[in-house]
C-alpha cells in the first residue's frame, strides 16, 4: 500500500496559548527570510507487511513511503525552485514564481500544470495499460510547493499548544481529518531552535484509512525531517528556457 503525507495546512491544533517568545520569534523571523533552503528527509521506507483479521480471514497489506526527498531554494526576488527526488531515479524541478505560476521540468521538457494534465487524458486513454511516461507525469500534477515558512507560519495564529521539551526543542500536537472524519489523524510537529533561529523541525502523522474492499481499517504512519539552511540566494540556478516558459505562464494567467 502507498504511504502518503498530510500537509500541515491541514492541521487543526488544540487551542490553548501563544508560543512561547523564542519559538514565536523564531517563527516570524522564518516568515520574513527573503532568501533560504531546506531538504525534506522522508522517514519510514519500508515496505512494512501488517495482517488484520477481518470475517473473511486474514488480509495483509505492505506499507511503502514512496514520497520523494525534496531540496528547495527561494532566492532574493522570491521565485522558488523545489527538486523532487525519487528512490526510483525519476527528478522533477519544479520552478515557482511569485505569482504561484509554475512549470515543471519532466522527461518531455518544461511543462506547465495545464499541458501535464492534457498529456495524463492522452495517457489514460491510450491503449496498454499504465506507462512510464504515466508514472512521471502523475508525480508532476500540481505538486505541494509549500515552502516551510508558508508551512509553519500558521502555527503563529492557532494559538496551538506547544510544549516545552528542552530550552530549544518545541512540541505541538493535534490532529487532521483523514478519510474517516471520526478517526482523525495524529499530528506532532517537533521544532528545533539553534541560535534563536528554527534549524529543522519534524512532522509524525499517525492514524488509519479505511480500505473498501477488506472493510478494514489500515494504520497509517508518516515521519518527515526538514533542514533549514539560511545562506541566501541571489538568483536561482535554472535553464533560460525554464524563466521563458513560466514567463509564458504567466502573460496567460495560467
Amino acid at each position: 500500500m502507498k504511504r502518503f503525507l498530510l500537509p500541515l495546512a491541514f492541521v487543526s491544533v488544540v487551542l490553548n496559548a501563544a508560543p512561547p517568545p523564542e519559538l514565536a520569534r523564531a517563527l516570524q523571523q522564518l516568515r520574513d527570510q527573503g532568501s533560504y533552503s531546506w531538504e525534506v528527509i522522508n522517514g519510514d521506507p519500508g515496505p512494512v507487511a501488517q495482517n488484520f483479521e477481518t470475517r473473511r480471514g486474514t488480509v495483509t497489506t505492505v506499507q511503502q513511503n514512496t514520497s520523494p526527498n525534496i531540496k528547495g531554494s527561494v532566492d532574493a526576488a522570491g521565485d522558488t525552485l523545489i527538486s523532487r527526488q525519487w528512490e526510483d531515479g525519476v527528478r522533477l524541478d519544479t520552478l515557482i514564481a511569485t505569482t504561484g505560476a509554475m512549470v515543471t521540468n519532466t522527461p518531455d521538457g518544461w511543462l506547465t500544470n495545464h499541458e501535464i494534465l492534457t498529456l495524463q487524458a492522452a495517457e489514460r486513454m491510450a491503449e496498454g495499460g499504465p506507462t512510464a511516461r504515466y508514472v512521471w507525469l502523475r508525480r508532476a500534477d500540481r505538486p505541494d510547493v509549500r515552502r516551510p515558512d508558508q508551512e509553519l507560519s500558521p502555527l503563529l495564529k492557532t494559538g496551538a499548544k506547544f510544549e516545552a521539551v528542552s530550552a530549544d526543542t518545541y512540541v505541538v500536537t493535534g490532529n487532521s481529518v483523514g478519510d474517516d472524519s471520526q478517526h482523525p489523524y495524529d499530528v506532532a510537529i517537533t521544532i528545533h531552535l539553534r541560535g534563536g533561529v528554527i534549524r529543522d523541525y519534524e512532522i509524525s502523522i499517525e492514524g488509519s484509512r479505511a480500505v473498501t474492499r477488506a472493510r478494514v481499517k489500515v494504520p497509517i504512519k508518516e515521519h518527515r525531517i526538514v533542514i533549514l539552511t539560511y545562506v541566501p540566494v541571489a538568483r536561482l540556478d535554472v535553464p533560460p528556457e525554464a524563466r521563458e516558459k513560466l514567463k509564458a505562464v504567466k502573460s496567460r494567467g495560467r
